[in-house]
C-alpha cells in the first residue's frame, strides 16, 4: 500500500546535509555557496550550525535550471550583493553557456526576484507610514521587514539625540544569543562618519556620489567598494535617516556573511531610510498636531478655571500652578506691581526667600524689563551668565536655576505683574511654548482686573452702605464738636489711615475741632500747631479751591508747608477733601499716612462721598444750634413780658407803695442774673434819692 505525505511547506528549515541532498550537491558545496553569500541561510545555535528554508531551495534550483542546461553546477550565479561569484568548490563546472550574438542577453532571474523584492520592501516600508499609528512600532516593523527580506544577521534604527546614539529598532537572525544595545556617543564608528557625511551635504560639501542620504559603504575613493567589517567578519552598511533640517539618525545593516552586501544593498537602504525618514516626519506632524491639540485643550481648561475665580488670591495660585505643570517648570512665581512702583511676590512655588528679596522691582536692564517693554513672553538659557541679570547673578548661582521665562500680566497699557516660570535644567523655550505662554499670561491679565474689579465693586457697595450708616449716625448728632469726633473714628471704617482732622472754616481761619493719631509721629500735634488761615498751605489750598486732593509724596508738594516741631522729610501720603454746602466750603477733611502712595483714587472717592455727608450733618448741627439759640432768646423774651405783666399787675392791685418795691424786685430778679437789686425812690420834698 502506497502512503502519501502530506508536502513539506516552505517555510520548512532543512539541515546543510538534507538541502545537499536535495540539490545533488555536496555539503561543503553548500557551506562554499552560503559562504559566497549565494545562498541563504540561518543559524540555530551558539555553535553555528545552519539551515536553510525549503522556499529559498528551490527558488535557488529554478533559478539555476533555467541559467545552465547541465544543472546547478553549470550556472553562473548572481549573489544577493549584485555581484557575480564563481563557487571555489568547482571551478570547471562553472563555465559560461555562450550565446548567440545576434540575440539579447536573457535577463538573469536572480536580479529580477531581486528587483522585485526591493520593491516589496520599499512598498512594505511605505505603507507603514499610514498603517501604523505608533512611531517606534512602525520603526520596528521596518526593521523586521528589512531583516526577514534579505536575511541580514542584524537591522538597527538609531537615533541622533543629546550628542548620542539611542536604539529605536533592533532586529537580528540570531535567536540564541539575546542582544542588548547601549546608546553610543555621536561620532561612535560607521555611525559617526555616517552622520558626519550627511552634515557635509547639509552644509554643501558633497564629495560622494550618493544623494540625498549618503551612506557608509565608499572608502575614500569613490570608486572603490569598501565594505566596514566587524569584529566577526561581519560586513557593515550604515545610512542617514533624513530629518526636517539634518539627519535624524542612521540605518544600520549588518551582513550575515562576508559579501553579503554590495552597492544593491546601499540603494535599497537609503530607499528604506527615506521611507523612515517619512514615517518619522509624519509621526511628528502627527505629534506636533497632538502637541497643540492638547495645549489648546489645556489652555481651555486653564482659561476657565481662571475665569470662573473672583479672587485675586485663587487666581494667581491656580495660576502659578498651571504653569508649572503645562511648561514643565521647576519653580514659578507671580510678581505684582505696587501703586509706589514696587514688586511683592504674590505666589512662589519652589524659590527661596533669599532670592524673592532679591527682586524689588523690574529694572534696566533685566529680562523682566526687556519682556515688559516687548509686551511679550522672553526667556533666557544660563540667566546667571546673561548681562541682563547681572543684578541678581549671586542670588540665581545661588538659587540653582538655569533658564528663565519672563511673562508680563496686563491690563490694556496698564502692567499689573509678572509671570516668572523657572526651569533647573537648560530649557530652549519653542515658538509655541512661547504663544502658548503669551495666551496663559493674556488670561490671567483679564481674569486679574476681573477680579480686581468685582473685589472692588463688593467694597464699594459695603463701603458704601458704611457710608450711608455713618451718615445717619451723623444726622442724629446735634453738637458740631461730637461730629467732628465721629467723622474721624468713623472714617477709620472706611479707609486705613494714621491720622485724621476734621477743619471748620471760620471767618479766614481753618479751625481743627477733631483729631484722632494712630502713630507717634502725629500724638503731640496740638490744635494751635494745625491752625491755618485759607489758602495757607495744602489745607488752605484746598478749601480754596474746593478740589478734592490725593498727595503720593506730601512733603515734595510745593504747596507743603511742614508743621514746627516735625521732620520736613516725612514720607508721608495725605487725602483732602472739602466739606462743601451748596458750593460753599465750612470745612476740609484730611487724612495721613506714613510711606509713599499708601492712598488710592477709590480712598479719595470715598473720602469725597463722606466729606459730603459730614458736611450736610456739620449744616444740620449749625442750623440746629441757630435755631436753639434763637429759641432760648425767644422763650426769655416772653418771660420778660410775662413778668412785666405780672409787675404792673401788682402795681394796680397794690396800695402799699414798699409792698409795689418789693414785687418789683423779686419779679426781675427772676427774670436777670444778678446778684443785688436796688430801687431808689425820689424824696418829693428833698428831691434827693432814698
Amino acid at each position: 500500500m502506497l502512503i502519501t505525505l502530506p508536502p513539506r511547506p516552505t517555510d520548512a528549515t532543512m539541515s546543510v546535509t538534507k538541502a545537499a541532498r536535495l540539490l545533488g550537491v555536496h555539503a561543503n558545496t553548500i557551506r562554499a555557496w552560503s559562504d559566497a553569500g549565494r545562498l541563504r541561510y540561518y543559524r540555530i545555535n551558539p555553535r553555528g550550525d545552519r539551515r536553510y528554508r525549503l522556499s529559498d531551495l528551490q527558488r535557488f534550483l529554478a533559478a539555476a535550471e533555467t541559467g545552465a542546461p547541465d544543472g546547478v553546477t553549470s550556472v553562473n550565479l548572481r549573489s544577493w550583493g549584485g555581484r557575480r561569484m564563481i563557487d571555489p568548490a568547482v571551478p570547471a563546472r562553472f563555465t559560461p553557456v555562450p550565446r548567440p550574438v545576434a540575440h539579447p542577453p536573457r535577463a538573469d532571474p536572480l536580479d529580477a526576484e531581486r528587483h522585485h523584492l526591493d520593491l516589496t520592501v520599499a512598498a512594505t516600508v511605505a505603507r507603514l507610514t499610514n498603517t501604523i499609528e505608533d512611531v517606534d512600532e512602525a520603526l520596528q516593523a521596518a526593521a523586521i521587514a528589512v531583516r526577514d527580506a534579505y536575511g541580514h544577521h542584524m537591522v538597527v534604527i538609531w537615533e541622533a539625540r543629546d550628542d548620542r546614539f539611542w536604539p529605536r529598532a533592533f532586529a537580528t537572525t540570531d535567536i540564541a544569543t539575546g542582544h542588548r544595545l547601549v546608546d553610543l556617543p555621536v561620532h561612535f564608528g560607521i555611525l559617526g562618519k555616517t552622520m558626519d557625511l550627511a552634515a557635509g551635504l547639509a552644509a554643501g560639501h558633497d564629495r560622494t556620489r550618493h544623494s540625498p542620504m549618503p551612506g557608509l559603504l565608499l572608502g575614500d575613493d569613490p570608486g572603490e567598494a569598501v565594505l566596514a567589517i566587524l569584529g566577526d567578519s561581519r560586513p557593515e552598511l550604515a545610512v542617514a535617516i533624513p530629518g526636517a533640517t539634518e539627519a535624524w539618525g542612521v540605518l544600520l545593516i549588518v551582513g550575515e556573511t562576508p559579501g553579503s552586501l554590495g552597492q544593491q544593498d546601499l540603494d535599497i537602504a537609503q530607499v528604506v531610510a527615506d521611507g523612515l525618514g517619512a514615517i518619522i516626519s509624519v509621526a511628528r506632524r502627527a505629534d506636533g498636531v497632538a502637541h497643540l491639540l492638547h495645549r489648546a485643550e489645556a489652555l481651555h481648561r486653564i482659561a476657565n478655571d481662571i475665569d470662573s475665580r473672583l479672587d485675586r488670591d485663587q487666581i494667581l495660585a491656580g495660576l502659578v500652578d498651571h504653569a508649572m505643570v503645562l511648561f514643565e517648570g521647576d519653580r514659578a512665581a507671580v510678581f505684582m506691581q505696587q501703586p509706589d512702583g514696587g514688586v511683592i511676590a504674590e505666589v512662589v512655588r519652589g524659590l527661596s526667600t533669599g532670592y524673592i528679596a532679591s527682586v524689588r522691582g523690574f529694572p534696566a536692564p533685566s529680562l523682566a524689563a526687556e519682556a515688559l517693554s516687548a509686551r511679550q513672553p522672553l526667556f533666557s538659557v544660563a540667566y546667571h551668565d546673561d548681562l541682563r541679570g547681572q543684578d541678581v547673578r549671586t542670588a540665581v548661582i545661588q538659587e540653582g536655576f538655569d533658564t528663565i521665562c519672563a511673562a508680563p500680566l496686563l491690563d490694556g497699557t496698564v502692567t499689573l505683574g509678572l509671570l516668572n516660570v523657572y526651569h533647573d535644567q537648560p530649557h530652549h523655550w519653542s515658538t509655541d511654548e512661547l504663544d502658548t505662554m503669551a495666551a496663559l499670561a493674556t488670561h490671567a491679565g483679564v481674569a486679574i482686573r476681573a477680579a480686581q474689579d468685582y473685589k472692588r465693586m463688593a467694597a464699594w457697595a459695603a463701603q458704601l452702605q458704611s457710608i450711608q450708616q455713618l451718615g445717619a449716625r451723623l444726622n442724629r448728632l446735634s453738637s458740631v464738636a461730637e461730629i467732628g469726633r465721629s467723622i474721624a473714628t468713623g472714617l477709620r471704617e472706611l479707609i486705613d489711615y494714621h491720622n485724621a482732622r476734621v477743619y471748620r472754616l471760620v471767618g479766614d481761619d481753618l479751625i481743627p475741632i477733631a483729631m484722632l493719631s494712630q502713630v507717634g509721629e502725629y500724638v503731640d500735634e496740638t490744635p494751635d500747631q494745625l491752625r491755618v488761615t485759607l489758602g495757607e498751605g495744602i489745607t488752605g489750598w484746598v478749601a480754596l479751591h474746593r478740589i478734592a486732593q490725593n498727595l503720593g509724596d506730601a512733603a515734595a508738594d510745593p504747596r507743603a508747608n511742614t508743621i514746627p516741631g516735625t521732620a520736613d522729610d516725612l514720607d508721608e501720603s495725605m487725602l483732602l477733601a472739602p466739606m462743601l454746602i451748596d458750593d460753599q466750603v465750612i470745612g476740609v477733611l484730611v487724612l495721613s499716612k506714613l510711606g509713599l502712595h499708601r492712598f488710592s483714587d477709590d480712598d479719595l472717592r470715598l473720602l469725597v462721598i463722606y466729606a459730603s455727608f459730614a458736611a450736610q450733618a456739620m449744616a444740620t448741627a449749625d442750623t440746629t444750634e441757630r435755631l436753639g439759640q434763637q429759641t432760648l432768646a425767644l422763650e426769655q423774651q416772653l418771660r420778660g413780658q410775662r413778668e412785666l405783666l405780672q409787675i404792673t399787675e401788682s402795681i394796680l392791685t397794690t396800695l402799699d407803695a414798699r409792698g409795689v418795691l418789693e414785687s418789683i424786685t423779686d419779679r426781675i430778679g427772676g427774670l436777670l442774673a444778678c446778684d443785688n437789686i436796688v430801687i431808689e425812690v425820689i424824696d418829693p420834698t428833698t428831691g434827693l434819692l432814698t
